[in-house]
């Protein structure tokens, strides 16, 4: 067998050998260049961020450019330059909002930015919990309580123009910007119903219910001598400050109730707007669980079944309710509400219940007036199809009796309702029908005057 000559082989293992070192000495190179563009790039940063003046546009433009060509860095980074690196991003970001005005022209992505910044800023503390805390203090202490604060007045102002997306958006930010403040967080559910948008409510609605929020304590307030407004303060401590030194007089502490019922119920009537009605009633049959005697959850409940038209479940709630709160005459106005299609003597007795306790329920008295009125079309219907033979006169007469009868029952309920809400149109088209079929004509020309 031929052998191969050692001396070949000690050559390429030299060569391999060579080459392996050569590689490690480039990889070493590369790295360390890669560490001295992220350090050169940081102090880039850290340049713009800390200048006496305000920055100018190039500035931010620079600043752009410099966390675009470090961001792909930080994974060969060490723990200080991300802190370094995240810490600038976010300050800039939250910088150029604030003395940037074209910034602000695009209100959402202005938003994107300060959700970014506030990520970029946990990003941080999160960085520099096993290490040294360069940035954490100032951002927990400063950068962030002041950044919510801001945020929560804006979010304020929006809802009072209506803007309730953008208002909810700001919200949860603020939330993002200290997770202990649960309230931001249903604030931010809050706004997100009143701008229909169902799926954002749902998912801080339902990290509300998981966290065990309530909402309930105390708000210290007091009347403002000046203004003569009821103002709130953080604790009672500042409270007291501003009465001792006479700037406010009429301390008082309010109890803030529980909003645990209402978080779930909300819960329960997004589920119901998104069509899953099986989860709504999963989700309320949880509330009612907690809360067995609260009669506004049973009642939610009950809607639940109504607007999944499960009319038997919503009979049952409302009557479970009724029994619960005997004096609730919405109550049995809904039981005859629910009855008026299958069983006039129920409904009218639901409705009686309702006056009873309300004699000036308008609602009651227009729907008693109105089911006096359920045979109408019938007899109306059969005095039409009469001829003109003495038999057929003679009942024409007996159906007219009966008929006359239907309106002198309802007049007394339609009247009241009238007097109580004079500008509705349905019991003033209901009155001058009567009235004209009754040839009560001044009455009639009187309700006709009122018609739209």
């Amino acid at each position: 067998m031929k052998q191969e000559p050692k001396t070949t082989k000690t050559k390429n293992n030299y060569k391999r050998n060579d080459m392996k070192i050569k590689y490690a000495i480039a990889a070493s190179l590369l790295l360390s260049l890669s560490a001295f563009a992220q350090k050169d790039e940081i102090k880039g940063l850290k340049k713009i961020i800390e200048k006496d003046t305000p920055p100018t546009k190039e500035d931010f433009q620079k600043f752009k450019e410099l966390i675009a060509a470090g961001e792909p860095k930080m994974a060969a980074a060490t723990n200080e330059q991300k802190a370094d690196f995240y810490y600038y991003k976010g300050a800039g970001a939250a910088l150029e909002l604030m003395t940037n005005p074209m910034a602000m022209a695009d209100p959402m992505k202005a938003f994107a930015m300060l959700d970014a910044a506030v990520d970029d800023m946990n990003k941080v503390i999160e960085i520099e919990k096993t290490g040294k805390k360069e940035h954490t203090i100032e951002i927990k202490e400063e950068f962030l309580p002041r950044l919510k604060g801001l945020v929560g007045q804006v979010a304020a102002q929006l809802a009072g123009q209506k803007m309730y997306k953008e208002a909810s958006s700001l919200y949860a930010i603020a939330y993002k910007a200290d997770t202990n403040d649960k309230s931001q967080l249903y604030n931010a559910a809050a706004m997100a119903v009143n701008g229909q948008d169902y799926d954002n409510a749902l998912k801080y609605y339902l990290e509300l219910d998981k966290s065990g929020f309530t909402g309930e304590g105390s708000v210290f307030v007091a009347k403002n001598k000046k203004s003569g407004q009821v103002e709130g303060f953080p604790n009672k401590a500042s409270r007291d400050i501003a009465v001792q030194a006479g700037e406010y007089v009429e301390p008082k502490e309010e109890k803030l109730p529980s909003l645990k019922g209402e978080i779930t119920k909300n819960i329960a009537l997004i589920y119901v707007q998104k069509g899953e009605n099986d989860k709504a009633k999963q989700a309320m049959a949880a509330a009612r669980k907690n809360n067995p005697d609260d009669v506004s959850l049973i009642v939610s409940e009950a809607n639940i079944y109504y607007q999944a038209k499960d009319m038997e479940g919503y009979k049952r709630l409302i009557a479970e309710a009724a029994a619960k709160n005997p004096t609730n005459a919405e109550l049995f106005y809904n039981l005859g509400v629910v009855a008026s299609t299958s069983d006039v003597a129920e409904a009218e007795r639901q409705y009686k219940k309702a006056l009873e306790i309300d004699p000036n329920f308008t609602q009651a008295l227009v729907a008693m007036g109105s089911l006096a009125l359920t045979d109408e079309k019938k007899i109306v219907d059969e005095m039409n199809g009469l001829g003109n033979t003495a038999k057929d006169n003679q009942r024409y007469d007996v159906l007219k009796k009966q008929k006359d009868g239907l309106y002198l029952k309802a007049l007394p309920y339609l009247e009241k309702a009238h007097k109580l809400n004079p500008d509705d149109q349905y019991t003033i088209s209901l009155l001058a029908g009567m009235y004209q079929a009754l040839e009560r004509n001044d009455d009639y020309k009187a309700m006709k005057a009122k018609m739209k």
